[in-house]
């Protein structure tokens, strides 16, 4: 029989109302995210479903996708400023354009509700990633606050790395990869790659090490024969 006592009772009761407020501030900034980003929600769900590999090709595509714009920038070898020009150039033009096309492609195509269920979902993921990543930031602040030589250390460390990268292997290859992982990670956690390939090297490594005992099984049994 346990015993519940007050402090113990008191925590519980802080922790419990807690969960409802985090909930309710996710499900606070999921619905505004909904109402942000509704011109953009006909663009959104594809380029969602493209990037959670909803079909089996779709890894090719953004791969095809990326390469292609990566060695065009290579060909063209423009200048910083003017990559950083004209990229911000199409996201002007996409920002002014992107109402109008929303209200053309809105006549032809119907809006269902397993649309709204992936608006939903993508939604809640943003607001997730958002999230961690203000916990993240706070992470840092609280190291920095609490312990500043760790924060130094650390901080030290990480730069000094990146510095180092980006001094020996090329910038665009940098960029490049670095496309690539950020734009195949929604769908490797979609397939739940990661996972299979860490339970397939554990079932390997079971594998080998079940063979490798047998063998030695063996070993010990012929040399006790033979004796």
């Amino acid at each position: 029989m346990s015993i519940v006592t007050g402090d113990s009772l008191e925590k519980f009761n802080i922790v419990v109302s807690k969960l409802p407020l985090k909930s309710n501030e996710l499900t606070r900034r999921t619905n505004e995210l909904k109402r942000l980003l509704i011109n953009w929600r006909y663009i959104l769900v594809p380029i969602n479903s493209l990037l959670e590999w909803e079909r089996e090709y779709d890894p090719l595509i953004i791969f095809g996708i990326i390469t292609f714009i990566f060695f065009s920038i290579l060909k063209i070898n423009p200048t910083v400023l003017t990559l950083v020009s004209f990229v911000m150039l199409i996201v002007v033009m996409i920002d002014l354009l992107v109402i109008n096309g929303v209200h053309i492609v809105s006549k032809y195509e119907s809006w269902t509700q397993s649309k709204e269920t992936k608006y939903k979902r993508l939604c809640e993921r943003i607001a997730h990633l958002e999230t961690f990543l203000k916990h993240k930031c706070e992470s840092v602040l609280k190291m920095r606050k609490e312990r500043p030589s760790m924060y130094l250390i650390v901080g030290s460390i990480c730069l000094l790395f990146f510095a180092y990268c980006c001094q020996n292997i090329d910038n665009l290859l940098l960029s490049y990869l670095a496309t690539l992982v950020i734009c195949l990670t929604p769908g490797v956690h979609n397939r739940q790659l990661i996972s299979l390939i860490h339970q397939y090297i554990i079932d390997f490594w079971n594998k080998n090490k079940l063979i490798s005992s047998f063998k030695n099984g063996e070993q010990r049994t012929a040399r006790t024969t033979s004796s």
